[in-house]
């Protein structure tokens, strides 16, 4: 979870706290809250869904806060809590990628940049397949 506090982490949902790292044009590592783990269900009383909801729709709060926070660091560093992992296009065939853009209503010509096509490949395919990201299980 080091590539959490990366100083080129974007973040590509505010409201679900989903952050992005390019690792190249067509490599990127992912994250966001694992709101299947027992600690950030919804019915869980935890100082951990606590201090996660107060961020919600502020990333940018969430990532300053972390630097002299000791409490959200530890959960910032806690894989558990977390699904993350990267994902590459050239891990997916062209039907795939064509497959993954169509699902969230995108065209191959949707995009004027190659990286960022890739991108958002990765994001859907993220997205898709929270299983593959779980590190609680």
């Amino acid at each position: 979870m080091e590539n959490i506090l990366n100083p080129s982490l974007e973040c590509t949902d505010p409201d679900q706290l989903q952050f992005c790292l390019r690792i190249s044009d067509n490599e990127f590592w992912y994250c966001e809250p694992n709101w299947y783990n027992d600690k950030l269900m919804p019915d869980a009383a935890t100082p951990e869904r606590r201090l996660l909801l107060k961020y919600m729709g502020d990333p940018k709060k969430l990532l300053e806060d972390a630097q002299t926070d000791n409490e959200l660091k530890a959960l910032l560093a806690n894989r558990q809590l977390w699904l993350h992992g990267g994902s590459e296009t050239d891990d997916f065939t062209k039907e795939e990628k064509l497959e993954l853009l169509d699902s969230y209503g995108y065209t191959w010509d949707s995009f004027t940049d190659d990286a960022e096509r890739n991108q958002i490949i990765c994001e859907i395919y993220f997205e898709q397949n929270p299983v593959e990201f779980r590190y609680d299980i």
